[in-house]
């Protein structure tokens, strides 16, 4: 495994423990969150603010992980299953009401000098509403 494929495995295993001290450690200052909803947040406290609220609608982890890199080490993506349970209705979304759900879920890793310095997350977000509607 190459040095940005650990770090990015250890950055998922921070998120799911919601380890926000060892996330930041793996972080660029001015790193860049591009989130599912189109948002982009810049900066360490930033993203952890934005990370931190979005586990306050939904109580979610990742499994079923598939790493994949490019061949300069400089990205590193994450094809990952979302479980989760929505528990406070987020703006944009349908009403929370508890609903369960199970998604696929993309992350991509950016790298420079051993850092974070992009972090992009994706998943089909009409599937996604669709599965917070029922």
């Amino acid at each position: 495994m190459t040095d940005a494929q650990t770090i990015a495995s250890r950055f998922m295993e921070a998120l799911n423990e919601r380890d926000f001290e060892t996330l930041a450690t793996f972080l660029d200052e001015d790193v860049a969150l591009d989130s599912m909803t189109g948002q982009r947040t810049i900066g360490v406290d930033p993203l952890r603010m934005s990370v931190m609220s979005y586990f306050r609608h939904f109580d979610e982890t990742f499994s079923d992980m598939v790493l994949m890199h490019d061949a300069l080490g400089q990205r590193v993506a994450i094809d990952a299953t979302a479980r989760g349970v929505y528990r406070e209705t987020m703006p944009g979304f349908p009403a929370a009401s508890g609903q369960s759900y199970s998604i696929p879920s993309v992350f991509v890793f950016e790298f420079e000098n051993g850092a974070v310095t992009r972090l992009s997350h994706y998943r089909n977000i009409r599937v996604f509403e669709k599965a917070l509607a029922r």
